[in-house]
């Protein structure tokens, strides 16, 4: 049976929205709901212990090799998962698709209420992935340094993006080849040793929302800008830049025992990332 899910929205008062099945599919096609519907309306009306949208942070040396939870996770994985596994020529990089694949299956198996190893993905022409049985479940990985991360929604695409910094960057030709002309302003204003937050804080939310549209960053991460995130401004888009009514963004930096900071950016046009907190960015695979 699939977890509790409640999205983040208030719920609908007694008696509004949909309180039966045959509410809730009331706008499907022949009104036969099939199984995946059914998991859906569990995630709607069901208030329980965790709320969408969410995300989840795990670090590759949190689960050993050799370990009997590296085994398990295995276990889930599809002969094609497999296949791309044994295709990395590191094994630190094998590791970490693992873990990436693993944490994936675990938490969209737990929403949808599906054996994580009968979970099948499929990929939209533009080559981003979805669940085949529950495409209404919107997810999104991202990896970087040791660390992995998995956004999901079940309102609308989502986007997430992690940045773990572990060398030095020249942030200003970064941004002056790829960002807006104020975004490059902001780096550059005083003081400076803001500059590394706010070039981080730019990249993973323009990675995050390239990432829910589905395009990619080869669309122009100069087209949208954020200088103005920090102060409260919403984001601008280029005029002629398609679907940018109603993104919301959220953003974190989290700092790191080692005194580095990991960069977290999520993005979509689910209306409740505007209401994230920490508590709903969750540490581990359960």
């Amino acid at each position: 049976m699939a977890a509790s899910i409640r999205k983040r929205q208030s719920l609908p008062p007694p008696g509004t929205g949909p309180q039966t099945l045959g509410d809730f599919t009331a706008d499907i096609p022949g009104g036969t709901p099939g199984p995946q519907h059914i998991a859906l309306l569990h995630a709607l009306i069901f208030v329980g212990s965790m709320t969408l949208p969410a995300a989840w942070l795990l670090r590759s040396d949190e689960i050993a090799p050799a370990s009997p939870e590296a085994r398990d996770l295995a276990a889930l994985l599809s002969a094609e998962e497999r296949q791309r596994q044994g295709s990395y020529k590191r094994a630190e990089a094998r590791h970490q698709f693992l873990l990436s694949r693993g944490l994936l299956r675990r938490v969209l198996g737990k929403i949808s209420g599906q054996a994580p190893e009968q979970l099948r993905f499929e990929r939209l022409p533009s080559g981003k992935p979805l669940l085949a049985d529950f495409p209404e479940l919107h997810f999104s990985l991202s990896h970087s340094g040791q660390w992995i991360g998995l956004a999901v929604s079940c309102e609308a695409p989502i986007g997430i993006d992690i940045e773990q910094p572990t060398k030095p960057r020249d942030f200003l030709r970064i941004a002056h080849h790829y960002f807006h002309p104020q975004e490059c302003a902001l780096l550059e204003s005083p003081p400076l040793e803001l500059m590394p937050m706010h070039f981080y804080r730019l990249w993973t939310m323009k990675e995050a929302f390239f990432k829910a549209r589905g395009t990619g960053i080869s669309e122009g991460l100069g087209r949208i800008n954020l200088a103005g995130f920090h102060l409260g401004r919403g984001p601008a888009f280029d005029a002629d830049l398609p679907d940018t009514a109603a993104w919301n963004f959220y953003y974190a930096m989290h700092r790191l025992p080692d005194t580095t900071q990991l960069h977290l950016a999520l993005a979509g046009t689910d209306p409740a990332l505007g209401e994230l907190t920490r508590e709903s960015i969750h540490r581990g695979i359960d």
